[in-house]
């Protein structure tokens, strides 16, 4: 199993994105995977201009050449795309939109009816097969992921492929304050992580016990008191 990562994080290898995709990364290698991670964060990506040259003159290219060139081989060579991002104002990061939206150079303008009976594009191009999500958002709600999974989901059909999972972490503020918390968590990814890569899918009821929230909402705001004293300082605030 060939395996390219996307690191959509903003703080790169310093947030808590990082920790769980670096924990499910691992446990693909241990499982056998080759594993290509990247941060995108260290790319410099231009944002679809909607030109559709891609469509109508270099069918399958774009017509901008940027850093968005390092990753198009790896999308299109392997079998699993891996997505890191964080929850942005309730959807995934602004760099990781990009390249999603840099992707369709993969389509075609001409229009057919697909495998769930809607009319899509088909594709010059096929970017991996299947697609997981890995996701953390600084709120301490489950329902928080919602409408990222339902946009990670929606893409992933759209891009002819298979969402096969995804494992999202809510309260990353207090986990950012309280680390030693994440740690078992981070455990269980990574087992997750070589499940997959040896028997090619995660059981939904592993998925389920990676997904719980790690703490209360009370002990989240407990624990995020201290990111609020500090974020008062920062801001010259006493009280």
């Amino acid at each position: 199993m060939n395996v390219i990562a996307l690191n959509g994080s903003a703080r790169g290898k310093k947030g808590i994105t990082w920790k769980l995709l670096d924990s499910f990364l691992k446990g693909l290698s241990e499982g056998g995977a080759t594993v290509k991670d990247i941060q995108l964060k260290e790319l410099n990506i231009s944002y679809c201009r909607a030109c559709l040259t891609c469509m109508h003159k270099t069918p399958g290219q774009c017509a901008q050449r940027d850093d968005m060139d390092q990753l198009y081989p790896f999308l299109r060579e392997s079998d699993l795309f891996v997505m890191g991002t964080p929850v942005y104002t309730d959807s995934m990061s602004a760099q990781m939109k990009t390249v999603m939206d840099r992707c369709i150079c993969g389509m075609d303008p001409f229009l057919r009816i697909d495998p769930a009976n809607r009319v899509r594009h088909p594709f010059n191009w096929t970017m991996p097969s299947k697609f997981f999500l890995v996701s953390t958002s600084g709120f301490p709600e489950v329902d928080s992921f919602l409408p990222l999974i339902m946009t990670f989901r929606a893409q992933a059909a759209n891009f002819g492929c298979e969402s096969i999972g995804e494992i999202c972490i809510p309260g990353s503020i207090a986990l950012q304050m309280a680390p030693q918390l994440l740690e078992p968590r981070l455990d269980l990814i990574q087992r997750a992580g070589k499940m997959l890569a040896v028997h090619e899918k995660i059981e939904p009821t592993f998925l389920e016990e990676i997904n719980k929230p790690i703490v209360t909402r009370e002990q989240y705001l407990e624990i995020s008191a201290k990111y609020e004293a500090w974020a008062r300082k920062s801001r010259g605030q006493t009280t």
